[in-house]
């Protein structure tokens, strides 16, 4: 063996300094390892963990394909391509790069090796080399005692002239008190290369490792650093909550970051960050089937969990798992949202390049960030009154901006401040989080009458009565609105139904209880009432509760005037 293998310390040094990834500097090591060897090469990763969804294995398609049956290999490879002559196809190139792979079973002498770390030779003729966290398979205790360091990799080599077709992923060791000493095909001075080679990955790996890590550490505070200030913003809850889930997408690296209010049917996703460099499927719809999260919805509200993670390569998938193989992904971590104790629903970080695990500080700073979207939630709540005191303050210290949004002849609100209040009720989070509201329209009987036989000097002055009327019956900050003609609207915020009900016949009877002094004279005027509350089941924005409400004013016209007619959610 040629010393050409120390040329494999500089791009070792180059990775740790350059902050290369953690999957890029083995995929270099497994490509190094095939040239310098002239052998096939499988390199098994994440095995410190000690968990299932960490293992990957980096090796070509070539020898993937080789082992995906006996392994059941969760990205199964494509076919082999086909060489033609002594040329390859342009997309054979591929089979010479490395890949990661997950598989699905693991070999016998692979949970022997984390028993006991050796260097042994199956009998199909692999060799397995292992590299601990140290970089070397053994240290002595205090005792003196050789004992097992914790195991980082295994490195699996085989050279084709050594495989037997009839075994290929068989994984019996040879049966020897010494299989070092036995292995065949393999010089010392190669051995010696490998152990040192593996030695130097290992301890390679280490330092890249805890180099990354303390670099995350650092991103991951300045993320809750830099949505804590988000709370103290100036800005409105949609943006608020919008920049939370980008700023989440970004800091974690996932491909899609969402956030998902799963108290109704259908589910509604408030916010949607994609990685600007990924070519994403796009949610067809920004709703989703309830069905779909069930299980989940189940799991947290009993609390079952703190997060969820799933992956979409199941033999009986998970609902969930079948939304994820319909929009393209191949794994979702799940952290549930509570508001005042409440669940709401949660934050979920789509993977689609391959399925990814989190470790436990990423889950912690994802945790610490989703109950930070939960407070600007529960903030959306109070948003509105806060809106609408600096709304009327605004609109106090600015002349001409009364002009536009008051009605010259009555002094309420107009069309036009209505359809403002409509809109800013119908943004996104604020509609979603914002307690139910009611929206009661009022119009006054037979008006048209009153205009035909007095004249409309007269009904303006109705008009200005009816106003007055109503705005006395309201509480101080809640706005009546001229809608058009002789129609009104009052929005009333945090009020369920029942008391939209009382509301709307303590007016009716206010402009009923006395006659309204004209220039024409004493006339008795009466109005009907349609009352409407928001329903998220139904109503997309503020203004379908608006015209449900009418649809209620039209069936109190028709049941005969003079009466109030609620529409129930």
């Amino acid at each position: 063996m040629q010393p050409s293998w120390k040329h494999f310390y500089p791009q070792l040094k180059t990775a740790v300094i350059n902050l290369d990834s953690l999957d890029s500097l083995l995929q270099q090591a497994v490509e190094k390892m095939i040239y310098l060897f002239r052998a096939d090469c499988l390199l098994w990763s994440g095995l410190e963990w000690g968990i299932a969804d960490t293992l990957r294995v980096f090796t070509t398609i070539d020898t993937a394909n080789r082992y995906a049956f006996s392994l059941g290999f969760a990205y199964p490879p494509p076919p082999l391509l086909i060489h033609s002559g002594d040329a390859l196809d342009l997309e054979a190139e591929d089979q010479l790069k490395i890949h990661q792979f997950r598989p699905r079973s693991l070999p016998a002498w692979l949970f022997d090796q984390q028993h006991l770390p050796q260097i042994l030779q199956l009998e199909t003729g692999d060799l397995i080399i292992p590299i601990t966290n140290r970089g070397s398979c053994f240290e002595p205790d205090a005792s003196g005692l050789t004992i097992p360091n914790p195991l980082q990799f295994v490195l699996q080599l085989i050279r084709p002239s050594a495989r037997n077709p009839a075994t290929t992923g068989i994984t019996a060791p040879t049966s020897s008190s010494s299989p070092a000493a036995k292995i065949q095909g393999w010089s010392a001075e190669e051995i010696e290369a490998l152990e040192i080679l593996c030695s130097q990955l290992g301890l390679a790996y280490s330092a890249l490792y805890w180099r990354q890590r303390l670099e995350q550490s650092r991103q991951q505070s300045a993320l809750v650093g830099r949505v804590s200030r988000l709370l103290n913003s100036t800005l409105n809850p949609d943006e608020i909550v919008g920049r939370i889930v980008a700023e989440l997408g970004a800091g974690l690296q996932c491909d899609r970051s969402i956030l998902v209010d799963l108290r109704y049917e259908p589910v509604n996703i408030l916010a949607v960050w994609d990685h600007p460099n990924r070519e994403l499927h796009p949610l067809e719809e920004r709703q989703i089937r309830q069905a779909y999260w069930q299980n989940v919805i189940d799991m947290f509200m009993e609390g079952g969990a703190s997060y969820l993670q799933l992956g979409c390569h199941d033999p009986t998938p998970d609902p969930l798992q079948v939304w994820l193989q319909d929009i393209k992904a191949q794994s979702v971590l799940v952290v549930p949202l509570f508001i005042q104790e409440e669940f709401f629903g949660g934050v979920a970080l789509l993977s689609y390049q391959q399925e990814r695990s989190y470790l436990i500080d990423e889950l912690q700073t994802i945790r610490q960030v989703a109950d930070q979207a939960a407070i600007a939630l529960t903030n959306a709540q109070h948003y509105q009154r806060l809106w609408h005191r600096q709304e009327a303050l605004r609109i106090q210290n600015n002349s001409l901006q009364l002009a536009i949004l008051q009605d010259e002849l009555t002094q309420l609100m107009n069309r036009r401040s209505l359809e403002r209040e409509l809109e800013q009720l119908s943004t996104g989070t604020i509609w979603t989080i914002h307690p139910p509201f009611c929206v009661i329209v009022c119009d006054i009987d037979y008006f048209k009458h009153v205009n035909d036989a007095h004249g409309h000097l007269v009904g303006d002055e109705v008009l200005q009565e009816i106003a007055k009327r109503l705005q006395e019956q309201l509480r101080r900050g809640t706005p009546a609105y001229r809608y058009g003609g002789e129609e009104f609207v009052i929005v009333l915020a945090d009020t369920p139904l029942n008391r939209a009900i009382d509301v709307a016949e303590r007016l009716r009877h206010a402009i009923r209880a006395g006659s309204f002094l004209t220039t024409a004279g004493s006339l008795d005027i009466t109005a009907s009432f349609g009352v409407a509350q928001q329903n998220l089941s139904c109503d997309h924005s503020a203004w379908d509760v608006l015209r449900r409400a009418d649809k209620a004013l039209y069936e109190a016209k028709r049941q005969g005037r003079d009466r109030v007619y609620a529409l129930l959610p």
